[in-house]
């Protein structure tokens, strides 16, 4: 009886395992997706300024990454020349994309 008892047991236990992911699943495929939101034109111009101005960053430090490279094959005042010009490109990237970003805010439509 006791053999009996305790595998009826662990039988329903292996069964309530095994359904337990399959049910929670099939719960969650029958959610219903919540609908996006319609953006303000204020916030997608603001969001377009930010992608602009980050791809205008990267581009920046990537282009810099690729210079400094570049002037590590060279010596003495060549490499220190291409450093600073390099340096100098940067910043300058930098900050046009400052100011095209702060451009670009002033320009997006009011609440």
């Amino acid at each position: 009886m006791k053999r009996i008892l305790t595998s009826a047991a662990l039988s329903l236990t292996l069964m309530l395992t095994m359904a337990a992911p399959a049910a929670f699943a099939s719960q969650t495929s029958m959610a219903k997706p919540k609908a996006q939101k319609a953006m303000s034109p204020r916030a997608e111009a603001l969001k377009k300024c930010n992608d602009d101005y980050n791809a205008a960053v990267k581009k920046a430090n990537d282009d810099y990454k690729a210079a400094v490279k570049d002037a590590a094959t060279k010596k003495g005042k060549d490499r220190a020349e291409a450093m600073k010009a390099a340096r100098k490109a940067k910043s300058d990237a930098l900050a046009a994309a400052r100011k095209a970003k702060a451009d670009c805010i002033k320009a997006a439509p009011k609440k």
